[in-house]
């Protein structure tokens, strides 16, 4: 039967047909009484019946595609009966075994699955397996699917059976995964793990809804030998090889790739062009429908031309310049399509009267679209007119028509009356694109230039085919040769033939000459013309004397122009003038008599003649330091101070000039005023102050100050040796003498020591400063530095450090790894306890306390002093008016420093409150800093008050990002982030270790080993108490150090504009983080081991080029094979003892193609598992590389005195 159907299909019908069954694109296929249906599905779904089936007399198909009812047999017919031909073969070798199994019932059918081996791996109580059967007697538990597959991490294949067990109150499923021999995993919604959680994890029971599906589970497999021992690379290997075949056979059909030519041919009528295309292989065959064609290619699907030419429109099959085309057509197609929908929605048109499908017009974006593509190629043209066809190979080039233009006496009219000229001119047709034109010549299609185009468009517009002749009448003629010739003469080849004679009728051309007069504190100007030796005001009046030959309209257009620079004019008089407007007479000044100048002659009268412009203001400023104040000396050599005030405040009027008292017009356009007008305001100098010229300031405007000098050079200053080298201090940081200990000096990097030298420099002028790093660059081992090369200095004085409480720890860390000689003491503890340490404070060179212990004790650091503040994230005290921003401010201290990746959050006032507490009144009183520098900015967006707010604070901010300092960094920042639990939290994980201690302390070896896959499961407890207590316990409520730590770790990278991976070996961890992100806003993907990989590859690709900040992982489903270099933040929330695993999850972001340096943080809970497990890891690595794994296997070297040092 096969071979006798397939010869009802054309070939092509027929591979599209076993590519639509291949593709799984045929369903619902049933046979009811001889007669087959169902439905194959692509863009659109089409219904196939097909009777008759085995008898090709008598088989008959029905398919409701257009292709169908003209008569012909479509590829869905063929697709439906591919699926059939597969149906009766699955029933004949079905019914074969059936037959083979009755005549050698000793033969045993191959299983693959061992489902008494799968049940023995599984751990039933015999309750659970009574309780199980009764629910299955009762119909309460029933199979939902069995399905067989792969999975990330296994290379056999596993079995997944899934079941929806029915109650009274509701219903909820029930899985198992099993491997061959084994169950893999087992789940049970009931509640049962939840309520008894510690009994489960000593216990491993498994609960009657689990026993009740591995029932169902036995009896499938004994009617059904599922599976086999292909592996998962055997399975790549069979599917790559059915994709070679099916591509293979498909290229054997369709010919070599990129082999479809597309032709394009344009087309003249009526001064119109057309484009229409061919397409073929060797044979080209017109496009009869442009629409249809475009839908084929954006489809990839087959087409038809003429009768035999059948086409693949898969973009690949087509040549280079064929793909250019397409998108040509691509873009027409739309425009068309959106022109008649418009047309469509009005009522008068179909969509059949407006659309030629064969063709489309050339002209703007299209014909100049079309040329660039043509250029690579000939295109077929023809010319079509009243006088029949013209066919050519068309080239394109680049290139401008000459113009040849023939001017003669009118012949037009008899006698001697000269009346004028003719003037014949030839020049091309010419079609337009958007800024050009193009025009056909002697077989090439000519590109014009644009500027050629702007001085022919005049004559070209009036032009036909066949060229143009025109008359220019006598009173015309002064027009024609003053103001259009000279426009053209460059472009056009201008004959004249009766040259003597008509020129013995041009008038003179027009000059003009401007009279200006000043008088009455006003400007006048009288415009005239000349005629030869004749000369006449303007504007012309009625009772002047007339003259035929006068070009009023260029004297008009003469008057036009003057008018903007003399807008008033007296009625009755040919004579404009100012007004006595201020503005005017200045730019008149200024620009007016230029502008006339480039029109005519400009006389003018002394009176004029002693107005002046003054361009610039020679002025001078002394700075001086002395008394730790800063001295100005300001003073002008040609203007007297008390006028400066008012020239400033011309200046802040936005004048363009001020109008000194002896009458002369000061030009404002000079800088000089700008940094005048910046200084009163930032530097708040009263009127009184300034114009005395003698200013003392505080000692932190030097640098602002310098800054301003700087940029204005027409300002000359002098500087004393003290500001000289104060300036120079700040400007040579990288070289100054400020050398770290000699302990940190290889622990620094290059950029952190230029770091440790600005934060030196600082102090040593008393300013204080915010180290604005990218997290990650060792902020806190720069200021580590400064602590203990004070200490090395033999400097008195306690240091305090302020941080987050999350961080205090991991300060006394950093302090005990980098600089040991330096003591430091934790104000924690009780209120009592804290304020015991206070009284001691100076015997400890650093104090570490929290921003909400700082609040809290506030009395106690009363009459105290410290030689360095530091606070650590300063974002903490951005809201000025909080208790902790205050709590910061009162500390006294000689040097103040704020740590932040991120200084301003939100709003500029935070800025201000990290300013306020490094230097009081840096930025002003908050509401002067509000009124002059936040409003203007956030408001109005006020450059000029940003760049001064950037100028007063940037000698003050240290900031470098990861690219600044690419050469300094490592290929990857590994950090570890210390957190400590609160006391619920801590009462928890002590009472389970202290349970576990028991049990191990109570076992000899056998019992231990017997045991050691339940003290596995407890050991996981303690991780997730580690991690969230919520994990173990359901109804925990209380608080989680490490959740909190990693909430405020993901905040600044987010706000620091950085992408973050965050991994968790538990799935149920990574589901609190999700709904804490949601809360927060903060945007992130999530992939876990029931991620589907083509969902997982999607959600990777997304992130990589969308703007979401954080993608949730579980470690074992995405700890290898993705690419994420899109992140450039890592963090493992909890450790994954074997660190091979751990450092391949971290490299899917820290992998080739990555551009930014990753920093890595592995989250540790202080004084627990983790840390101990962290120590560890170089001593015993070995050991802790078998705690990470699976329970089995893995575990069999760890001693009882490996789990009792782990829980020490």
């Amino acid at each position: 039967m096969m071979e006798k159907w397939m010869d009802k299909f054309q070939k092509n019908t027929l591979l599209l047909g076993k590519e639509y069954f291949d593709r799984g694109r045929v369903f619902e296929l049933e046979e009811t009484d001889g007669i087959y249906t169902a439905s194959v599905v692509e863009r659109q779904r089409r219904e196939v019946r097909i009777t008759g089936y085995g008898n090709p007399e008598t088989c008959r198909m029905y398919c409701n595609c257009p292709h169908a009812k003209s008569g012909s047999y479509c590829k869905h017919m063929a697709a439906v009966m591919y699926a059939i031909e597969e149906f009766e073969e699955q029933k004949e070798r079905f019914a074969w075994e059936d037959r083979q199994m009755q005549k050698t019932g000793a033969i045993e059918a191959y299983t693959y699955f061992d489902k008494l081996k799968i049940k023995e791996s599984l751990h039933l109580p015999v309750d659970s397996v009574r309780k199980g059967k009764a629910l299955l007697a009762a119909n309460k538990v029933t199979v939902e699917s069995i399905d067989t597959g792969y999975c990330e991490g296994w290379d056999e294949l596993l079995g997944f059976i899934e079941g929806m067990v029915e109650s009274d109150q509701t219903s909820f499923p029930v899985r198992i995964v099993f491997a061959r021999d084994r169950v893999v995993s087992a789940d049970c919604c009931c509640g049962m793990y939840a309520r008894n959680y510690y009994r489960y994890y000593t216990q491993m029971d498994n609960c009657e809804h689990i026993a009740a599906l591995m029932q169902l589970l036995g009896e499938f497999l004994d009617k059904n030998p599922i599976g086999d021992a292909t592996d998962v690379g055997g399975n790549e290997i069979l599917l790559s090889f059915q994709r070679n075949r099916a591509n293979q056979t498909i290229s054997d059909v369709m010919g070599s790739d990129a082999s479809i030519i597309l032709k394009p041919r344009l087309v003249e009528k009526d001064g119109k062009l057309t484009v229409s295309f061919k397409i073929g292989q060797k044979k080209l065959l017109l496009i009869k429908d442009l629409f249809e064609f475009e839908e084929n290619v954006r489809n990839s699907a087959m087409g038809s031309y003429g009768t035999n030419m059948q086409l693949n429109h898969r973009l690949d099959n087509f040549t280079t310049q064929g793909r250019l085309w397409i998108e040509f057509i691509g873009s027409l197609v739309r425009e068309e399509m959106e022109f008649g929908n418009r047309i469509i929605e009005s009522g008068a048109f179909t969509r059949k009267s407006l659309v030629k499908k064969n063709e489309m017009k050339l002209f703007g974006w299209r014909l100049d679209r079309f040329y660039e593509i043509a250029s690579g190629e000939t295109v077929p043209y023809e010319a079509r007119d009243g006088g029949g066809k013209k066919k050519c190979e068309l080239t394109c080039r680049q290139g401008n028509p000459k113009i040849a233009m023939t001017i003669r006496k009118n012949r037009l009219y008899k006698g001697k009356t000269f009346h004028g000229v003719t003037v014949d001119c030839d020049i091309p047709y010419l079609f337009y694109g958007v800024h050009t034109a193009y025009f056909i010549k002697e077989d090439i299609l000519y590109r014009i230039d644009e500027d050629f185009l702007r001085k022919i468009r005049p004559l070209a517009q009036q032009g036909t085919a066949l060229g143009m002749s025109f008359r220019i009448g006598r009173n015309a003629l002064s027009e024609f040769y003053y103001s259009v010739l000279p426009q053209i003469r460059d472009v056009v080849d201008v004959t004249e033939e009766d040259g003597e004679e008509i020129n013995r009728y041009l008038p003179p051309e027009a000059e003009f000459v401007f009279y200006l007069d000043a008088e009455n504190d006003n400007i006048i100007c009288r415009p005239h013309v000349r005629y030869g030796e004749m000369e006449f005001a303007i504007p012309k009046y009625d009772g002047d004397n007339g003259n035929i030959f006068r070009e009023e309209h260029k004297e008009q257009e003469i008057l036009f122009l003057i008018r903007q620079w003399f807008p008033y004019m007296e009625e009755g008089k040919q004579e404009l003038h100012c007004g006595k407007e201020e503005e005017c007479m200045y730019q008149v000044l200024a620009k007016g008599v230029d502008a006339l100048l480039n029109l005519g002659e400009v006389q003018c009268t002394k009176r004029f003649s002693n107005l002046k412009i003054t361009r610039k203001m020679h002025m001078s400023v002394g700075v001086s330091i002395s008394s730790g104040l800063l001295k100005l000396d300001i003073s002008t050599e040609d203007l007297p101070m008390d006028e400066l005030l008012d020239i400033l405040a011309s200046y802040r009027g936005k004048k363009k000039y001020h109008r000194l008292k002896n009458g002369d017009f000061l030009d404002l356009e000079d800088n000089s005023y700008d940094m005048l007008s910046e200084m009163m305001d930032s530097l708040h100098l009263s009127p009184k102050d300034f114009v005395k010229g003698k200013v003392e300031l505080p000692l932190y405007r030097t640098l602002y100050l310098d800054k301003m000098l700087e940029e204005n050079e027409n300002i000359y200053s002098e500087r004393d040796s003290h500001f000289k080298n104060l300036v120079r201090g700040f400007k040579t940081v990288n070289d100054s003498d400020f050398q770290p200990p000699k302990s940190l000096v290889r622990a620094l990097r290059n950029y952190q020591k230029n770091g440790y030298r600005w934060l030196r420099t600082l102090e040593a002028f008393r300013f204080g400063g915010i180290l604005a790093d990218d997290m990650g660059l060792g902020k806190t081992l720069q200021v580590i530095a400064v602590l203990l090369a004070a200490r090395q200095e033999g400097k008195k004085g306690t240091s305090l450090v302020v941080a987050p409480a999350s961080l205090v720890f991991n300060w006394g860390e950093e302090i005990r790894k980098f600089a040991p000689e330096l003591e430091f003491l934790l104000i924690a503890g009780t209120q009592e306890e804290r304020r015991k340490r206070l009284e001691n404070y100076q015997e400890a060179d650093v104090l570490i306390t929290s921003y909400d212990l700082l609040k809290r004790d506030a009395v106690f650091y009363e009459g105290k002093e410290f030689l360095y503040q530091i606070i650590d994230e300063a974002q903490y005290i951005k809201n000025h008016q909080t208790v902790a921003a205050k709590a910061v401010k009162v500390i006294k201290s000689q040097t103040r420093y704020a740590l932040t990746g991120t200084p301003i959050e939100n709003r500029l006032s935070e800025i201000w409150s990290i300013f306020d507490y490094l230097m009081p009144g840096f930025l002003y009183r908050y509401e002067v800093f509000k009124r002059e520098i936040e409003t203007p900015i956030v408001k109005n967006q006020d450059e000029s008050a940003m760049e001064r707010l950037k100028k007063m604070t940037a000698p003050f901010i240290l900031r470098r990002l990861k690219g600044d300092v690419l050469k300094d960094l490592p290929d990857k920042i590994e950090k570890t982030h210390f957190v400590k639990f609160e006391k619920k939290q801590q009462e928890l994980y002590d009472a389970q270790v202290i349970h576990m201690r028991q049990q191990i302390a109570g076992q000899d070896g056998a019992e231990f080993q017997k045991n050691k896959l339940k003290l596995l499961a407890e050991l996981v407890k303690v991780r997730q108490i580690c991690c969230d207590p919520s994990l173990c316990f359901e109804n925990y409520k209380g608080e989680s150090a490490k959740l909190e730590a990693c909430l405020e770790l993901v905040q600044r990278a987010a706000e620091g504009g950085h992408k973050l991976l965050l991994f968790s070996q538990f799935v149920s961890m990574l589901e609190i983080i999700r709904q804490k992100l949601d809360e927060l806003g903060i945007s992130f993907y999530m992939i876990t081991g029931e991620t589907a990989k083509e969902k997982r590859l999607k959600l990777v690709k997304n992130f990589n080029d969308d703007d979401t900040q954080v993608f949730l992982i579980s470690l074992k489903a995405g700890g290898v094979g993705l690419n994420l270099t899109g992140a450039d933040v890592v963090i493992h929330y909890d450790p994954w003892w074997n660190l091979a695993v751990q450092n391949q999850a971290t490299d899917r972001a820290h992998r080739i193609g990555q551009d930014k340096r990753v920093t890595v943080y592995q989250l540790i809970a202080k004084g627990s598992v983790e840390e101990k497990i962290q120590k560890l890891q170089e001593s015993k690595r070995e050991l802790l590389e078998q705690v990470v794994g699976s329970a089995s296997g893995q575990l069999g070297s760890m001693s009882k005195e490996d789990f009792l040092e782990l829980l020490e």
